[in-house]
């Protein structure tokens, strides 16, 4: 499993790019800096969107995406690009961005072969895409969220990845209750320990709140940590090193490549 940052910034500043992840060239997870980090034609290698909630820092390229695709649907040349996620996500997306307000809805457009589709998730059971396997299991955050666990060869090569995400009992029982013990995850930390207050109410995760959430799992994986809003980065990458202690983790960085 091939992992790519084209994104992992809480913050949208110069040299930060929104959230998004390209994983074996084909699927994304999350979609808030795809344009402006693949080229058309890694673009068009694009199969499937796996949404973790609908805020715009996660969604916005779908719309930039659908319009640079266009022209290998007119010829109806290809299957749609799949859009995954929970159902009021997609249900999100749907009224408040492709609605032809918005944006022009790509999910009728071109009329004989759309350049996407909707592909509502249930929580728990897996999608099937080769021999990838990804389900959905809901978290703290926005309306309707949730993270997904990645796994190949029977969950021998696996990942998590919570998306944004507050304190969260029920996801960190699930990572344990896996038919495969957890190795990586890819997780949040947005915001200074001062900011706790802020942090709980946005729904989001300090590096004193990881810390809290990682003891609740039995399992060790090695962490992976992205969402870093940027005015506060070099306090939280402080934090982090003291809080995190005993874990093994790094931080993300646009560009960088991940085998798993």
């Amino acid at each position: 499993m091939k992992l790519r940052v084209l994104g992992c910034s809480g913050s949208d500043l110069p040299g930060h790019n929104l959230t998004s992840f390209c994983v074996n060239d084909t699927i994304l997870l999350d979609a808030g800096s795809v344009t402006s980090s693949l080229d058309l034609a890694a673009q068009a290698r694009l199969e499937h969107i796996f949404v973790s909630h609908s805020h715009l820092d996660h969604i916005k390229d779908i719309l930039f995406l659908a319009d640079n695709l266009i022209e290998f649907f007119v010829a109806g040349s290809r299957a749609p690009v799949a859009i995954h996620g929970l159902p009021e996500v997609l249900d999100a997306i749907s009224t408040h961005l492709l609605n032809d307000t918005i944006w022009p809805d790509f999910t009728v457009i071109p009329t004989d072969s759309p350049v996407l589709t909707y592909a509502p998730m249930i929580p728990g059971v897996p999608v099937v895409i080769g021999d990838l396997s990804v389900a959905a299991y809901p978290v703290n955050h926005a309306k309707a969220a949730s993270g997904f666990v990645l796994w190949q060869d029977g969950g021998t090569r696996n990942l998590a990845y919570t998306g944004d995400t507050g304190p969260c009992d029920d996801f960190w029982k699930a990572m344990d209750a896996l038919p495969f013990a957890l190795t990586n995850l890819i997780t949040e930390a947005s915001f200074p320990s001062s900011m706790e207050a802020l942090a709980t109410a946005s729904k989001h995760l300090t590096p004193k709140l990881l810390r809290a959430e990682l003891d609740k799992l039995r399992a060790r994986p090695d962490i992976f940590i992205y969402h870093l809003k940027a005015p506060f980065a070099d306090v939280i990458v402080d934090e982090l090193a003291r809080e995190l202690a005993g874990y093994h983790y790094r931080l993300l960085r646009e560009h960088d490549c991940i085998d798993i």
